[in-house]
């Protein structure tokens, strides 16, 4: 969802290489399909020929990621050590980390927080950190939460479900005890172009999230108060019902005042994020 519309904002701009795990035609850019477990990066890079690497590929699912932990810490944390030993020194890069890296009783994590995932997920996210950090390159590890629509009409997300649910008038369970303030993808994109445009790749961790902390309940009335479709069958529900899902914290939020204090940006609140998915609907 991100790596697809990072191409299409970063495209007006710069000379875009597009990757995935899975075949994707409806591309007007360069895009080869591959795999983040592989262990032979050459053919990748010799292809792309990168100045800067985006890596926003990961597993995210949390029950995936506890039952094949050898392959969530491969493709998630790994991947970047093998981006590393495949390039030179000059190739900068951007880690798209996230939120699930720190501990359930931070609200409003910030940058200097010391981290400490409780899920699989996360832990293959903090290794992937740390392979960069502990590299000689320029780099930016950007820790977010992002909603969004998919340009893949094939995938559907978090916002596709809570979408089409209401559309079709079944019943929706949103938590209503778990806390996180997201930024879309398209304001995701335009800061990480702005990062690259105005070479500021400067090895460090950065958060760029929404300004808004909501429920996930609130984000979801919201949303559809803001599309004009019903949310009668929208239901408040707890993430403490779900006994066979992978431990996620109940406060996903972070703070994002050191990125908009030194890089003089503003990010978006809850309604902002609303309005630019809206603008983005199809």
């Amino acid at each position: 969802m991100l790596g697809a519309t990072l191409v299409k904002i970063l495209s007006k701009k710069f000379s875009v290489f597009g990757t995935g795990s899975t075949d994707y035609n409806q591309v007007e850019y360069p895009y080869m399909k591959f795999d983040l477990s592989n262990s032979n990066y050459g053919e990748l890079i010799n292809w792309s020929k990168p100045d800067v690497i985006i890596h926003s590929g990961a597993l995210t699912n949390g029950n995936y990621c506890n039952e094949y932990p050898l392959e969530a810490f491969n493709v998630n944390g790994v991947s970047l050590k093998k981006l590393i030993d495949a390039t030179t020194e000059n190739v900068k890069l951007i880690y798209i980390s996230t939120d699930a890296v720190f501990p359930s009783e931070l609200h409003m994590a910030k940058e200097v927080d010391a981290v400490f995932p409780e899920n699989v997920y996360g832990k293959s996210k903090e290794l992937g950190e740390f392979f960069i950090r502990s590299s000689n390159r320029r780099y930016t590890i950007v820790r977010t939460t992002i909603v969004g629509l998919n340009e893949n009409k094939s995938k559907s997300g978090f916002v596709e479900w809570i979408i089409n649910s209401a559309q079709k008038g079944q019943p929706v369970d949103l938590f209503s005890d778990v806390l996180f303030n997201p930024i879309s993808i398209w304001d995701l994109s335009n800061e990480l172009s702005y990062l690259i445009e105005k070479d500021q790749i400067s090895s460090e961790t950065l958060h760029i999230a929404g300004t808004s902390a909501c429920t996930k309940y609130d984000f979801g009335i919201a949303l559809l108060k803001e599309l004009g479709f019903s949310s009668a069958n929208v239901r408040k529900g707890s993430i403490n019902e779900l006994a066979d899902r992978a431990k996620r914290c109940n406060d996903q939020t972070m703070d994002s005042s050191f990125y908009e204090i030194k890089y003089g940006r503003v990010l978006p609140n809850l309604k902002e994020t609303v309005l630019t998915i809206k603008k983005n609907y199809k």
